[in-house]
């Protein structure tokens, strides 16, 4: 992404009134048919080749036999539904069995119409956790390429490029105690990861962990370790920069990055107290300068005081990349008055632009997911629950979803978010944009009777 061109993109986003949005043309959600719980699933849309966008993707998830016809008490397993070109789901199979998996689960896409998902293998633990296990294959089939990747299930992360790169990272720790960070890539024109890139970090404990990629094939990593945010570049040559401290990282940190081709990246995190704790939650921006040196003095994006119980979920910040404009946007949760909204901002190189919110009155709105597709548009996915004395009630919350439209004053609106679940068990939601029809499809977890399952809607994009 050319400095220039990021500079002139200005993406700003609205909520269009009622009375000026289109009606929204989400299916009624839908419930994947399976005999076994399926819980944490994930939405992936990979490419078939660096120029050509695939159409077929697919909805993976932690569960048991699928069908009701398979063994019953088996070690829990990867499965799947694939996406064809009305985007609808196929009938539910088996990607990855043999294995006692566990969450949480990770996934990417590649060339080729490969699925990347890395999960925990209890089977195979590794310093008490469950180990780290990748599997990956064609969308419809198993993930035959299984990979022990040698340390824990957490702190996991992923990461999709613009022409079909994949990254993953995750953690080790080295025989003398040190952390070690390992980043695995797959190149647009590769069918397998590569060797680890190994980054030595320390001693204290990793507790969260991020990728971004560029256009060439670069990567940042972030990550958070002694109450700090760190940040790391690794070039396409494999070449590694040194480390830096970006700033204070309190409990749960949430990390967002992006990179540019041009040397240039954004890094978002959270800061917040631990829970039960009064203080002030922060949110926290920046924008590198060349060779992705960051400044030595974090940019406060929003400042809160937070209630005791509540304390941002998971999908609060993002960072995403416009395509093809290659714009960046950046949409985060923060308490505004009595109530939970969401605000985004498209992001040049030299300010934020001024902030839309989402928000309905007289009700907690929290970001949980944000997909990019191929026509400068977008897809932000809210959860909505009462609070309660330990948090968000997840027993009575709703899953909302908005969609990008012509209009707004920066060219970018939002219509009107719709309601996809209605209040009930429903979490963990996952959204994608099939880049061939340009349809969004979100996935998230309920409950069926008294079982775990995994139910999905998609937006047409007329």
């Amino acid at each position: 992404m050319r400095l220039a061109r990021l500079a002139a993109v200005t993406v700003a986003l609205t909520i269009l009134a009622a009375a000026g949005a289109r009606a929204a043309t989400w299916t009624a959600p839908m419930t994947l048919r399976t005999c076994a719980p399926a819980t944490d699933p994930k939405v992936v849309f990979p490419f078939s080749a660096p120029s050509t966008r695939s159409g077929r993707g697919a909805i993976l998830w932690l569960g048991g036999a699928p069908s009701c016809a398979g063994a019953g008490g088996a070690a829990q397993a990867l499965d799947s539904a694939t996406l064809h070109t009305d985007d609808l789901a196929s009938v539910p199979r088996t990607a990855i069995s043999g294995h006692d998996l566990l969450g949480p689960l990770e996934s990417a896409g590649t060339t080729a119409g490969q699925l990347v998902a890395i999960v925990g293998d209890a089977g195979n633990p590794v310093a008490g956790h469950p180990g780290a296990l990748l599997g990956e294959g064609l969308a419809g089939g198993p993930l035959h390429d299984l990979t022990e990747l040698g340390g824990p299930d957490a702190p996991v992360a992923t990461a999709d490029g613009y022409i079909g790169d994949a990254d993953i990272v995750t953690t080790a720790t080295s025989l003398g105690g040190a952390q070690l960070i390992e980043l695995r890539e797959q190149r647009h024109y590769a069918y397998s990861f590569g060797r680890p890139v190994i980054l030595t970090e320390g001693f204290a404990p990793i507790t969260a962990l991020a990728v971004g990629l560029d256009f060439r094939g670069d990567s940042l990593v972030l990550w958070a370790q002694g109450g700090e945010v760190h940040a790391q570049w690794v070039s396409n040559m494999r070449q590694v920069y040194p480390p830096q401290v970006l700033g204070p990282a309190g409990y749960a940190p949430q990390l967002a990055p992006v990179l540019s081709d041009n040397g240039h990246g954004f890094a978002m995190w959270t800061d917040e107290p631990a829970p039960g704790t009064p203080g002030e939650a922060r949110i926290y921006l920046e924008h590198s300068a060349n060779n992705v040196v960051f400044p030595a003095a974090p940019h406060l994006l929003a400042a809160f005081p937070e209630p005791a119980a509540q304390r941002l979920t998971p999908g609060s910040i993002a960072l995403v990349r416009m395509t093809p404009s290659e714009g960046v946007l950046a949409a985060w949760t923060l308490l505004q008055g009595d109530n939970y909204v969401v605000q985004a901002a498209g992001l040049t190189a030299t300010q934020v632009l001024p902030a839309a919110t989402i928000a309905q009155p007289g009700t907690d709105l929290r970001l949980a997911a944000l997909a990019t597709g191929p026509n400068n548009d977008v897809v932000a996915v809210l959860e909505s629950a009462p609070r309660s004395a330990a948090g968000f009630d997840g027993t009575q919350q709703a899953i909302l979803a908005a969609r990008s439209v012509p209009g707004g004053p920066g060219g970018v609106a939002f219509e009107v978010p719709t309601q996809l679940a209605p209040p009930g068990p429903n979490s963990a939601p996952s959204v994608a944009i099939d880049p061939n029809s340009d349809r969004a499809v979100v996935a998230w977890q309920t409950l069926v009777g008294a079982m775990p399952a995994v139910a999905y809607a998609v937006r047409d994009r007329t």
